[in-house]
């Protein structure tokens, strides 16, 4: 794979696409002298603490002599089913076995759903069913010794690999140091401007959203509800849909409201109906040790934040704000109960969340905190920052950024992707190309030259262009990289590819861009590549610190078409003209279009109907139009 080195740049030939680098140069990985931050470094002594004091209380019957079954109890809260062990015969040893892959669910659990007393209580549990079961027998006397022995072996076995972890960490960020800090950064200050129309299969994915978000609000035709916790839960594909609306109406039409606006409207409001956000009652009861009707004032993030992007992707691309009122966010569980917000006071809650723990950085599943949905909620803030002049980024940046800096950054350069917020430990599984690329495009708009250095980190570890200039990544397994993903492919592989596209596409790499596009239609057929393709390069970066260009805020808009007679696939205005192209739906067909915020009273031309408009007193008008296939539009003031 080609890279561009510092030196370079210099020579590079000047053209009409120059733009300066956002950062003069990628920073190095800073240096780690131990593996973790205070706040986590406390959080794991605690943690082990406690695991002493359990190991304590599963010796003592041992030491004090006490019957066989206070010693099967004993052992089987130093390891789950060594109480079972302790008994001996080949249906002890099936229990145990059995116990050890129930208490490998409850973790798995755990992690999924938050149960934070699933795994003491599977533990606790199957002690109790060994020491029932060994009721009457004398256990088998050199496990008494060996089994403790045998923990504590473990526990210091794990403890040399986390040092020898720990050391190849701290080689692989010097190694690194040394090759990224000569590589040019690749993000480039480019102006705003609008991406071409969209290909064919870009528009078989917008009809496949528009179907979904146009119906009522109360009906869930087309919605996958298998998973109601995980990837493929309501509130994803609600949110995956609205950011990608939302990011191809700012790069593709910036110039249509209608029903592209509608159907945003729609999913916002789906993602505030009941159906999406029931999980968190009970997630809050298991997690929390809380039932709590209402989802946005404690944690939750995978919620708020995820909701206040979509807020602010829409605010931004359409430049309309329809859920700034009170009560217009409203969470309603019952005829009875209901929680009312604003745009701005929900975001006020995700303010008081983060403040809420020492880590300056708050949990999705009760007790687990993610890196990419805090940035996603960071993400929320800057957005309704740049709109509506609040400075809600500025009550949480510095403890955001120091957590960042000394607790999740490894000393590799990676991130930890999932951590426990009482105990400190991540989850290695959840790391890895599809974790960590996943949070890169909302690192560009406050801190581009963390975005560099991750993708660099990440390009040297998991990804590489071949000879032939397809993508070859490495995946790592039993997480997130081989998972199957929920509910847009059969194809494993598909979901980190997708995320190395959109981080590619936000970073301008394009190398990385060409073959994994290449790579993914290969694979999982023609087209697919485009149908992800909802950004550019500095989209999201451009979103939130630039927000809609002059000519796009005030210029001629296309406000009204008929979905699906007419299928908008491009609308831009330089401020004064409207260009457009319009497919016909399902069947050739005459169809009216709504302009408006033209100059009132002024005549314009719809070019290629040959038709005349003239703009009412409110800045408004319509025109009838033949669609007999793809139909490009300009919209010309006259004189």
């Amino acid at each position: 794979m080609a890279t561009l080195l510092v030196n370079d740049i210099a020579a590079l030939p000047a053209n009409d696409d120059d733009a300066a680098p956002l950062v003069a140069r990628i920073p190095p990985i800073p240096p780690r002298l131990k593996p973790h931050g205070p706040l986590t470094a406390y959080r794991l002594r605690r943690f082990y603490a406690m695991m002493a004091l359990v190991f304590a209380a599963g010796i003592a019957p041992i030491l004090l002599g006490m019957n066989a079954q206070w010693k099967a109890f004993g052992l089987g809260l130093l390891f789950p089913g060594a109480g079972f062990l302790y008994a001996g015969s080949a249906l002890s040893i099936a229990f145990a076995v059995a116990a050890f892959a129930a208490f490998a669910v409850i973790m798995f659990i755990w992690w999924a759903r938050g149960v934070i007393l699933g795994p003491p209580g599977v533990l606790v549990g199957t002690a109790l069913l060994s020491a029932a079961w060994i009721e009457g027998s004398a256990g088998v006397a050199w496990m008494e010794p060996a089994i403790p022995a045998a923990v504590v072996a473990m526990h210091l076995y794990f403890a040399v690999k986390r040092r020898a972890t720990f050391a190849t960490q701290q080689a692989r960020g010097a190694k690194l140091n040394a090759e990224i800090t000569q590589v040019a950064p690749i993000l480039r200050d480019h102006p705003v401007t609008a991406a071409p129309e969209m290909p064919a299969s870009q528009i078989k994915e917008y009809r496949r959203m528009l179907d979904l978000a146009l119906q009522p609000v109360d009906s869930w035709e087309g919605f996958s509800t298998d998973d109601t916790w995980q990837d493929g839960a309501l509130r994803y594909q609600i949110c995956t849909m609205s950011w990608n609306l939302s990011l191809g109406q700012y790069t593709q039409l910036p110039a249509f409201h209608g029903y592209l606006n509608t159907a945003q409207e729609n999913l916002i409001r789906k993602h505030i109906d009941r159906k999406t956000w029931n999980y968190w009652y009970w997630e809050s009861l298991w997690g929390n040790l809380k039932p709590d009707k209402n989802p946005v004032h404690i944690d939750n993030i995978m919620l708020t934040g995820f909701l206040g992007v979509s807020l602010g992707l829409f605010e931004t691309a359409s430049g309309t704000s329809p859920f700034k009122d009170d009560g217009a966010l409203t969470f309603r569980w019952d005829d009875k109960t209901a929680f009312p917000y604003s745009h701005s006071t929900m975001l006020k809650e995700v303010v008081k969340n983060y403040k809420r723990y020492d880590l300056g950085w708050f949990p999705c599943e009760p007790k687990w905190i993610y890196s990419m949905c805090n940035l996603v909620g960071r993400t929320s803030l800057a957005l309704h920052d740049a709109r509506h002049g609040t400075d809600y980024v500025g009550a949480i940046s510095d403890r955001f950024d120091h957590t960042m800096h000394e607790e999740m950054m490894m000393a590799d350069g990676r991130i930890k992707v999932c951590t426990s917020t009482p105990f400190g430990f991540q989850v290695p599984s959840l790391s890895g190309l599809f974790g960590e690329t996943w949070g890169i495009r909302f690192m560009t708009p406050y801190a581009p030259d963390q975005a560099e250095r991750l993708w660099q980190v990440l390009k040297q570890d998991f990804i590489r262009v071949t000879d032939d200039g397809m993508l070859d990544i490495k995946l790592l397994p039993l997480g997130w990289d081989t998972r199957k993903p929920a509910d847009f492919s059969k194809w494993p592989e598909l979901n980190p590819m997708i995320m190395v596209l959109w981080s590619s596409l936000e970073m301008g790499d394009e190398e990385v861009i060409a073959a994994t596009r290449k790579t993914i239609d290969a694979k999982y057929g023609e087209g697919i590549a485009d149908s992800m393709t909802w950004s550019g390069r500095n989209t999201v970066r451009n979103m939130v610190t630039k927000g809609l260009p002059e000519a796009w805020a005030t210029g001629p808009i296309l406000a009204d078409a008929k979905y699906p007679e007419a299928i908008v696939t491009r609308a831009v205005t330089d401020g004064t003209a409207l260009n457009l192209v319009v497919h016909p739906g399902d069947a050739p067909c005459r169809t009216e279009l709504g302009f408006a915020r033209l100059v009132p009273g002024r005549s314009y031309r719809l070019k290629q109907a040959d038709t005349l408009v003239l703009a009412g007193a409110d800045g408004t008008a319509r025109a009838t139009v033949s669609l007999d296939g793809r139909t490009e539009l300009d919209l010309v003031p006259v004189g």
